[in-house]
């Protein structure tokens, strides 16, 4: 099945419904600094799309899956976002050509969904996709350590897994640790990070 077929059929559950807790928290703590842009690849319904529009920086979704488009228009207009606002964005991350890069890239369930032989090509992108000083900034899941049948995605990662593909590229952990609140059930398997040049 297809992202597309997914969202279509409404076989979504990695769709929680609001914005991840710990970006609401990270937008209110200041720590992305005075960044005017952000990219939320993977967006699917846009809850985190939307949160950094409310924050009030500007922001684009990206997804390959043209059925998420009725879905995201919904989800913009019960927060009450003018929809010359919080642009989606239907086009393939690794080939996605914007005019600029962005002060920040937000990752939370891309990663993760991507199968493993292509996170290599994640980290060129974001390289690529981030301004020169901008921020990097990811919510690892799921940071666990499924048994040999399991079958993903979403496949399991890990703060050391996202160090090994940032730091040759210059990236360091500014931050790197637990979120204090989770989406149900995802207690205890994520980590939240900040990654700078």
């Amino acid at each position: 099945m297809s992202w597309d077929d997914a969202w279509r059929e409404g076989r979504t559950p990695w769709d929680a419904g609001d914005t991840a807790p710990p970006l609401a928290e990270l937008l209110a703590s200041g720590e992305l600094g005075h960044a005017k842009s952000a990219l939320v690849p993977g967006c699917g319904g846009g809850w985190d799309v939307l949160a950094f529009e409310q924050a009030g920086i500007r922001a684009v979704g990206l997804d390959v899956a043209p059925s998420v488009v009725p879905v995201f228009a919904a989800n913009r207009a019960k927060r009450a976002i003018d929809a010359t606002r919080a642009r989606l964005v239907i086009d393939d991350f690794f080939t996605f050509a914007p005019a600029e890069r962005f002060d920040v890239i937000w990752d939370y369930t891309f990663l993760c969904a991507i199968p493993p032989a292509w996170r290599e090509r994640w980290a060129e992108r974001v390289d690529a996709l981030l301004a020169p000083d901008g921020t990097l900034a990811t919510l690892i899941f799921p940071a666990t350590h499924p048994g040999p049948d399991y079958v993903g995605p979403p496949w399991p990662l890990h703060p050391e897994d996202v160090r090994a593909l940032l730091q040759p590229r210059g990236f360091r952990a500014v931050k790197l640790e637990r979120p204090t609140r989770s989406h149900p059930a995802r207690e205890g398997k994520e980590w939240i990070a900040i990654w700078r040049r």
